[in-house]
């Protein structure tokens, strides 16, 4: 197992690299200077070059590329354009704990109501409850997150007062609802969703016919047999969600006054802040690596056959 994660990680280096590439050049193509942003008059010439100077910028830009990365592989993501006291490293130190709290909070509601809805409609096919549990999943697979979120702050802040339309305390304040609650309905659903299906699928097995003609009660077919192979393709969807709750929570944060990553994510792309926009990219492709090493982990634990091919 552990020669298997090592060289799953190292496949991983190259694509960490072509997203640097990537985010680098798009960067640093933008029109405009940093400087720019948030001025109500242009900056004199000669401050505008000290400031290049200061921030290397004046220098080639292959010279810069090779420099950032050289930085980056030693834990220094570099200054922050936007806000000059930090550095990126302070700037992740103190906003990505708060993303990580709701995303993984959010996550952790998606996958037990994920789970136990799409068990509950698998088991009870064809019935009212099915019915209901595909209209809701319908539903929160169909409403984008940052309409939803919307919609919680007008209804539960606005109008119902039960909680505050903006800001952030911390998880175990009435303010991690909103956030939480809109971060995990399509998640939730598109895991209800893909858990009924594998249910349904594996249900009509000649494995679980053997079981049952040798007398095995049901909760024992269930809980054993069915549901853990059933397991084997949601992994893959929660792994991707979990993901995308991490990568894409800049919408709910903006729109909450949630001060997390993501929240600043977006304020670095309007100010031009090149080490912030490309730090924050690193971080955000790291955790989609972890993500996916973390699904074939999961694979080689779920089924057999992976963990003799891993073996071979």
């Amino acid at each position: 197992m552990g020669r298997y994660i090592g060289r799953r990680m190292l496949a991983t280096l190259p694509t960490l690299l072509l997203v640097y590439t990537v985010v680098f050049f798009i960067a640093h193509s933008t029109p405009g200077s940093p400087w720019d942003i948030g001025t109500n008059r242009p900056l004199d010439p000669q401050v505008k070059a000290n400031l290049d100077a200061k921030y290397h910028l004046n220098e080639p830009l292959a010279k810069q590329y090779v420099g950032y990365l050289w930085n980056a592989l030693h834990g220094d993501f570099g200054p922050s354009y936007r806000e000059r006291a930090l550095t990126v490293d302070d700037l992740i130190r103190e906003f990505l704990p708060v993303s990580l709290q709701i995303g993984g909070c959010a996550m952790a509601v998606a996958v037990v109501l994920g789970f136990l809805l799409g068990g509950l409609a698998a088991l009870n096919q064809g019935t009212w409850l099915d019915s209901t549990i595909t209209l809701v999943t319908t539903f929160g697979i169909s409403l984008p997150t940052y309409a939803f979120v919307s919609i919680l702050i007008v209804v539960f802040g606005v109008r119902l007062r039960l909680v505050p339309t903006f800001g952030w305390d911390n998880l175990l304040t009435v303010n991690t609802i909103v956030p939480v609650v809109s971060l995990a309905l399509a998640p939730m659903a598109a895991l209800a969703r893909y858990f009924r299906s594998s249910i349904l699928e594996v249900a009509g097995m000649d494995y679980l016919r053997t079981a049952r003609a040798k007398g095995l009660k049901s909760f024992r077919i269930v809980s054993r047999h069915m549901m853990r192979n059933a397991l084997i393709p949601v992994v893959t969807v929660a792994a991707v969600y979990g993901a995308n709750i991490m990568v894409g929570s800049f919408f709910v944060e903006s729109i909450a006054g949630v001060p997390g990553f993501g929240r600043y994510f977006v304020l670095a792309i309007q100010a031009r802040d090149y080490p912030v926009i490309i730090g924050s990219t690193l971080v955000y492709a790291a955790f989609v690596v972890v993500m996916n090493l973390l699904v074939d982990v999961g694979y080689a634990l779920l089924d057999p056959r992976v963990r003799s091919a891993m073996r071979s």
